[in-house]
């Protein structure tokens, strides 16, 4: 069974680490076969606002101007999701970023594309 350290906290007061737990708990005859951080490895997300979000035509997908609040000003995001609206604050992995399984995001161009923003 998988149990949130942070679910624990709720219910129970515990002041120490995770490792610290899970050692505690194996002395204590509970098996703890692992703890995992979902977290680790993450880097270089930020939260946008997404300031417009037009539909690609003949596509699933959504060109959006995104405010990451950084210098660069508003980026320009191709995304496939279909409940990205203008208006909303999202997750923003930006170029150089790493998510899940160690995975690069990477800046691209789509100049085939005859989009008008």
């Amino acid at each position: 069974m998988l149990v949130s350290y942070k679910w624990l906290k709720e219910l129970v007061d515990v002041d120490v680490t995770t490792a610290e737990l899970a050692e505690k708990m194996s002395t204590t005859g509970i098996e703890v076969e692992g703890v995992e951080t979902p977290s680790e490895g993450l880097s270089k997300l930020v939260v946008g606002h997404v300031l417009t979000c037009e539909d690609v035509p003949e596509t699933h997908l959504h060109l959006c101007q995104v405010d990451t609040g950084d210098a660069e000003g508003p980026r320009q995001i191709v995304c496939g999701a279909p409940n990205v609206t203008a208006g909303i604050k999202v997750i923003v992995a930006i170029p150089g970023a790493r998510i899940a399984d160690n995975y690069k995001i990477k800046k691209g161009r789509f100049e085939a594309w005859n989009l008008s923003v």
